[in-house]
């Protein structure tokens, strides 16, 4: 017999979730003078709660401390409520003004708007997995606990399926995995503003700078209501010293109930759902833009940008970019979750060309060309795409929870940043490349307290990426309507080496990047146009 046991989410059952949005939306542009244009919208866009069709779904109320069910008791059918007043208002205002003195060439664009969006949660975290209706995930640990006596058959400490859910016992939570919505789940909402120049150098080209910003607000988090409170080392004779989660004050019952036996109770799992994340983004961006013009078109941007958050959100990333835990370490400490997004790049420069070569029959070079070498070497064209950005902040994976509060979202101890030694080979020849290496930079935290190290680490960012595309394609002019072209491209076309991110894990590997983004990889078409 295992010393643990778990059971997931029952997949034997078929559930229905929907919600309605209801949008209405006006605008209108006015020009005020040859030089001036002003826009202004106005959205109204509410979004219902979300309603299970057979209203089987369960939410724990922190108020009265009793597990609602859907439609029952004078509960409602979402079991959160829903926001239909003046932040489901959103206005769009813009302008657009030609400055006379700078002589029509010269155009200053502004803008602020306001939406919404409900972002998704995983359904892994849905009202409709609580027991009654679901089966309860369990993870039943043997520790100190009566093995049963012959096979697992014969029944699993906290697996019943058909036990009670009535109070006092909650005999169908006992050791569950309990989703909470909070009540007050509402759409996310997005400030954005930005102010622009832009000037006409020549007929065919322009640049443009601007600042772009966004605010975000009321953006979903993962929330574990059932963490406990970190209390001083001196509030027991044991640390780390805790207290219960004050959001189960009305059901102290139910939370026990929801912890196991081998660790006192006092590890009740709750995986609950809250609106209250954050987010800021500031941004310069350049544009120099040339249109097509004798055989060329092109344009280079450049971003110098910064992102902080304290929303990682439910998914995430990998691979090329790593981000901390979708859970706060500690739920009663915002503050300390406020940090770089692992999508902030402080430098992005992207380019683009397309380049008809000047060979070819009414080209500059081989005018009159005979038929069949203008066929071969005429109507060539070239488009390169060159990108290049700064790494993304990293996060230290592998702490262990020395609070005792059982959070789920663990954070190491920074105590200095290590020194990035780039593409140093690791050592014994194991390959890859030891990014940096950990000396005594990051380690567990102390017995009774937190980590202090931020979900992701603005001073210790991955490897930059670097890269060439590059097309080429050539026209068959069949007749007037048919035209025939041949095309290849080639993706990361001077097979640079693009590294993922490195092991960001405590431990011997930490630092080492053994894995990259794929080779230059070669594609060829034939594309008929008529």
């Amino acid at each position: 017999m295992p010393f643990q046991y778990g059971r997931g989410v029952s997949t034997g059952k078929t559930w229905e979730q929907s919600s309605n949005i209801i949008g209405v939306y006006a605008q209108d542009t006015w020009r005020i003078t040859d030089r001036l244009t002003l826009n202004f919208g106005l959205r109204y866009e509410a979004h219902t709660p979300w309603v299970e069709t057979n209203d089987e779904q369960a939410n724990y109320n922190f108020k009265t401390g009793n597990v609602d069910l859907a439609g029952q008791n004078g509960a409602s059918r979402g079991l959160y409520d829903g926001f239909y007043g003046g932040r489901d208002f959103q206005p769009r205002i813009g302008f657009a003004w030609s400055p006379e003195r700078l002589g029509g060439h010269t155009v200053i664009r502004g803008a602020f708007t306001i939406s919404s969006y409900l972002e998704g949660t995983g359904t892994n975290l849905r009202l409709t997995l609580n027991a009654p209706f679901t089966p309860a995930e369990i993870n039943a640990i043997y520790n100190n606990q009566a093995l049963p006596g012959t096979s697992s058959s014969d029944g699993i400490v906290g697996s019943a399926t058909g036990a009670s859910c009535d109070p006092p016992a909650y005999a169908c939570y006992a050791g569950a995995f309990l989703r909470v919505w909070d009540p007050n789940v509402q759409p996310a909402i997005a400030d954005q503003w930005n102010l622009t120049v832009q000037h006409q150098f020549w007929k065919d080209t322009t640049f443009q700078i601007g600042y772009v910003g966004q605010r975000g607000t009321h953006l979903m988090v993962p929330f574990d209501y059932a963490q406990r409170v970190l209390l001083p080392n001196s509030s027991c004779g044991t640390p780390p010293c805790t207290g219960p989660s004050p959001f189960f004050e009305a059901n102290p019952t139910l939370y026990s109930v929801l912890g196991h036996p081998a660790k006192g109770k006092a590890d009740a799992t709750v995986s609950g759902t809250q609106s209250n994340g954050t987010m800021g983004y500031n941004a310069l961006q350049a544009v120099l833009q040339k249109q097509m013009s004798n055989g060329l078109q092109a344009q280079v941007s450049y971003t110098f940008s910064k992102c902080m958050s304290d929303s990682t959100g439910y998914y995430g990333a990998w691979n090329n970019a790593l981000s901390a835990s979708a859970y706060w370490q500690n739920v009663y400490d915002r503050k300390s979750e406020w940090a770089p997004c692992y999508y902030d790049a402080t430098h992005v420069l992207t380019s683009y060309a397309i380049y008809e070569l000047p060979i070819g029959r009414g080209k500059a070079i081989g005018n009159d060309m005979n038929g069949v070498l203008n066929a071969i070497v005429g109507g060539w064209q070239v488009s390169p795409i060159v990108t290049f950005r700064t790494g993304w902040p990293l996060p230290v994976y592998g702490a262990q929870d020395e609070s005792g509060t059982f959070g789920r979202g663990a954070r190491a101890d920074c105590l200095s940043l290590p020194h990035v030694n780039g593409d140093t080979p690791i050592a014994g020849s194991v390959g890859g490349v030891q990014w940096f290496t950990n000396n005594g930079n990051f380690a567990n935290p102390a017995v009774g307290s937190f980590g202090n190290c931020a979900p992701q680490l603005g001073g210790l960012r991955g490897p930059h990426y670097t890269n060439v595309d590059l097309g080429l394609a050539k026209n068959f002019q069949l007749t007037e309507r048919f035209r025939l072209q041949f095309r290849t491209d080639f993706i990361n076309a001077f097979n640079h080496v693009q590294f993922n991110a490195p092991n960001m894990g405590l431990g011997s590997t930490m630092g080492q990047i053994t894995s990259a983004q794929p080779p230059r990889n070669i594609q060829l078409a034939l594309k008929l146009y008529y």
